[in-house]
């Protein structure tokens, strides 16, 4: 079994940009995915994919949330 503790790492900091923080938890989401795809990790491309939708994702519900909030 090959370990991918950066992947591991990468698709927690995607689940946690959906809801909290999006721009930082994303961000180093992409970063430790970049850095697991560097070496060659079985499930990096994963990471890269639950980041980039995490933090997207994330940015619209923040957006969504936070405008519906400010409408009288």
């Amino acid at each position: 079994m090959q370990k991918s503790p950066f992947s591991i790492v990468a698709i927690v900091f995607g689940v946690v940009a959906l809801f909290f923080c999006p721009p930082l938890f994303g961000v180093l989401g992409l970063v430790f995915g970049g850095i697991a795809k560097s070496k060659d990790e079985p499930l990096a491309v994963t990471a890269l994919i639950v980041a980039a939708v995490g933090l997207a994702v994330g940015m619209l519900l923040g957006f969504v949330v936070f405008s519906s909030m400010s409408t009288p």
